[in-house]
């Protein structure tokens, strides 16, 4: 087995490994993959850095570089090795050769394969919790993600539905594997609208919505336009039905009732809010914060900064759960300064331009996704998010750009 081969399964392991194994052997997979990637170095490689910067590489740069105002520099470089990814993998990607149409497809598959597993293994540890409890809660919402966050399996979960519906069914051709990929989208549909995230089940419907759309725009693709407005019926059935997702959707646009109104007895339980709440007035006090230091208060310093603000706020519940930010753009802002925030959607209306411009659909949907997750969730404070992010985006930049003719709109 070639070098180049072993470099291709070891991405196949590190996409499986996400959905399924938190962390830890992933950073493994990440240095390992990196080794390789330098060993393979050809002094002839003609190396693509803006693609290296704007897959994930210039954020983290900017991270890095407030750490020169940090105070507490033990929490920022704690919170730089968290952010690691950021650049190990574009780096990884971008200085290897492209991945060309074969090496995706098996990528690609490897995607489907563990988002397929994750979901069996959730479900599977649900019903084991359910014959001990007898309470049907356990397979919804957080008892169900198990380890994982709802939001981060939900996004991963969707981003499998993107390459299923605009890149694995036009390049399958056997009936019995087109089967299956329709009975892992049934799956996925099912487990975002258990799992309850807001943003899961928001990107799972606009994603739905895209592919309805291609449809009816092309007239070859009709055939499969029952199938997802059926899916797209599954899914708002079962977020309705749902008791779980639709007390969250409930929360979010009615006014939270207070558990306790008596402040003197339970300041925590008084200033409880709803998530949807909480993130608005979060947003709100982040601003507050980007205005008041526009360079940022350092990666180390922005958490506790954000502490002392709901104490002073008197937001005793936010305080005792340590809340973030909940919006990538916002956090990468209290952290780095505006210039980072300008640079973050610089990159992102960048890979948006690319995906238009290349009319490769599957990195616009997966842009789209990744979008609306990092607008409600700070998802490079988290290494499972930063490592989902850069290497999705790794992937859809740095494969053969000839090989985008197969996934046009």
């Amino acid at each position: 087995m070639t070098l180049r081969k072993i470099h291709i399964f070891c991405l196949a392991v590190l996409c499986m490994l996400i959905p399924i194994y938190q962390i830890g052997f992933l950073s493994f997979t990440i240095v390992a993959l990196f080794i390789l990637t330098l060993i393979q170095l050809s002094k002839n490689r003609k190396v693509e850095w803006w693609n290296i910067i704007m897959s994930g590489a210039g954020i983290f740069l900017f991270f890095l570089i407030s750490m020169l105002w940090t105070e507490n520099d033990l929490v920022g470089w704690k919170s730089i090795e968290t952010k690691l990814s950021l650049i190990l993998i574009p780096l990884m990607l971008g200085l290897s050769p492209p991945i060309n149409k074969r090496q995706f497809l098996f990528i690609s598959w490897a995607i489907v394969s563990s988002v397929f597993i994750s979901s069996l293994m959730l479900l599977f540890l649900a019903y084991l919790k359910y014959l001990n409890s007898a309470d049907m809660n356990e397979f919804t919402y957080v008892k169900l993600s198990a380890h994982f966050h709802p939001s981060y399996i939900g996004m991963y979960y969707t981003a499998g539905m993107c390459f299923i519906k605009f890149y694995l069914e036009k390049e399958t051709k056997s009936k019995r594997l087109k089967f299956f990929l329709r009975f892992v989208t049934v799956l996925l549909v099912i487990m975002v609208a258990l799992l309850s995230s807001k943003a899961a089940i928001l990107s799972c419907f606009t994603l739905l919505i895209l592919a309805l759309v291609r449809n009816f725009t092309k007239n070859k693709n009709g055939r499969s336009t029952p199938f997802v407005a059926a899916v797209t019926a599954l899914l708002i059935f079962s977020v309705l039905f749902n008791p779980m997702s639709k007390s969250r959707i409930n929360s979010a646009i009615t006014k939270s009732t207070v558990l306790n109104p008596d402040l003197e007895n339970d300041k925590i339980l008084a200033t409880k809010r709803s998530s949807t709440q909480s993130r608005v007035l979060i947003w709100g006090l982040a601003l507050e914060m980007i205005l008041n230091n526009p360079s940022g208060e350092g990666v180390g310093d922005s958490k506790e900064c954000l502490m002392s603000i709901y104490e002073r706020e008197e937001e005793y519940y936010m305080l005792s759960k340590r809340f973030n930010v909940h919006n990538q753009f916002l956090e990468t802002a209290i952290s780095a300064g505006w210039i980072s925030l300008i640079f973050i959607i610089i990159m992102f209306a960048f890979l948006f331009i690319k995906a238009l411009r290349s009319r490769d659909i599957l990195m616009f949907s997966v842009m789209l996704i990744i979008t609306l997750n990092l607008l409600t969730e700070s998802m490079f404070e988290r290494q499972s998010g930063a490592v989902f992010i850069s290497l999705f985006l790794g992937l859809l930049i740095f494969r053969d750009q000839g090989e985008q003719g197969s996934i046009c709109f």
